[in-house]
C-alpha cells in the first residue's frame, strides 16, 4: 500500500499542532514507483536498508527542529520496522505508537518460509514476484470472515476502505521473494528477548490493534508482544484493542476512538 492512505490521520495530528511527516517504504507507493521496483527493498539486507530510511528521515527531523519531541509511528509490516528502530536507536524517540502488529509465523514455520524464501531467490531471483510466499503469509487471514465479500475482507470491517484498498492500482501488488526474506528477518529480529533488552525500561509504547485483525492474531500476538517486552525489562507498554475492528484501525469507521488514543499518548509523554 502507500503513504497517501493515511492523511486523514496526518491531518488529525496537524490539526491538534503536531507536525507529521509520513514516507513511502522501498518498494512501496511514490518510492515503489520512482524506483521501478515495486514490491522489492534492496538486494543483500533490505530490512537494513529501510530501518536506516527511518533512521535518516528522524535524523533529519531532529536537526530540524531540535527544540521539539520526536514519536515515531508505524502500522502492518512498518510497526515491525518501528519495533526494529526503537530497538536500535531508541534514544531518537520520546515514545512510539506501534499498530497492526504481529509476531507472524511461529519460529518453526518461519524457518521453513525463509528456506523457501532462498529457494525463491535462487530459482527466480530476488526482485521477482511470489505468490507462494504471499500465499503462506496472507492466505489464511480472511478464512476468518466467511463468507467472504472480497478477497481483502480482513484489512477492515468497513466495506468502502475495502473496496477503496482494491481499486487502488498502488494496494494489493504481489511482493518480491526478497522483501519476504527480510520480512522474516525484521520478525526474528523483534522478537528475541536480548533484542528487546536493549530498550530502556521506561521507554514509552503504545500497541493498537483491532480484536478481530488476524494479522495479531485477533489480538492474541499483540498480547503476546507486550507480554514478552514486560519480561525483557520494558515496563512502560500499554495495549488497546478495538472490538469491531480489523486491521486497518486508522481507515475504520469508528477510527475517530483511535485517533484519540494517539493524541493522549502524545500528549501524556510530551514534555510539558
Amino acid at each position: 500500500e502507500h503513504a497517501r492512505r493515511y492523511h486523514e490521520f496526518m491531518d488529525f495530528l496537524y490539526q491538534h499542532h503536531y507536525l507529521a511527516v509520513i514516507h513511502d517504504q522501498r518498494g512501496h507507493g511514490q518510492t515503489g514507483k520512482d524506483s521501478g521496483e515495486p514490491g522489492f527493498f534492496a538486494s543483500g539486507n533490505g530490512w537494513a536498508r529501510v530501518v536506516s530510511d527511518v533512521k535518516e528521515i528522524s535524523g533529519m527531523l531532529k536537526d530540524t527542529y531540535p527544540q521539539l519531541p520526536l514519536f515515531i509511528v508505524g502500522h502492518s509490516m512498518g510497526s515491525v520496522v518501528t519495533r526494529t528502530a526503537v530497538i536500535d536507536y531508541s534514544e531518537f524517540y520520546q515514545g512510539a505508537v506501534i499498530i497492526g502488529t504481529t509476531v507472524g509465523i511461529s519460529n518453526f514455520m518461519r524457518k521453513a518460509a525463509s528456506v523457501i524464501a532462498r529457494r525463491e531467490i535462487r530459482k527466480k531471483g530476488e526482485k521477482t514476484p511470489s505468490k507462494l510466499l504471499s500465499d503462506l503469509s496472507f492466505g489464511s487471514y480472511n478464512k476468518n470472515f466467511k463468507p467472504n465479500r472480497t478477497e481483502y475482507d480482513w484489512i477492515s470491517m468497513s466495506k468502502i476502505n475495502v473496496d477503496a484498498y482494491i481499486k487502488d492500482s498502488r494496494c494489493g501488488f504481489t511482493c518480491s521473494a526478497g522483501i519476504y526474506r527480510d520480512l522474516f528477518y525484521g520478525l526474528d529480529y523483534t522478537t528475541k528477548d536480548a533484542n528487546l533488552k536493549k530498550i530502556p525500561h521506561d521507554f514509552p509504547m503504545l500497541f493498537l490493534a483491532g480484536r478481530d485483525d488476524p494479522v495479531g492474531g485477533m489480538g492474541k500476538e499483540v498480547t503476546q508482544i507486550t507480554q514478552q517486552l514486560k519480561k525483557a525489562g520494558v515496563s512502560n507498554v500499554d495495549l488497546i484493542l478495538y472490538p469491531l475492528m480489523r486491521h486497518e484501525i486508522l481507515n475504520e469507521d469508528k477510527r475517530d476512538l483511535v485517533y484519540a488514543d494517539v493524541l493522549r499518548f502524545l500528549i501524556t509523554y510530551s514534555p510539558s
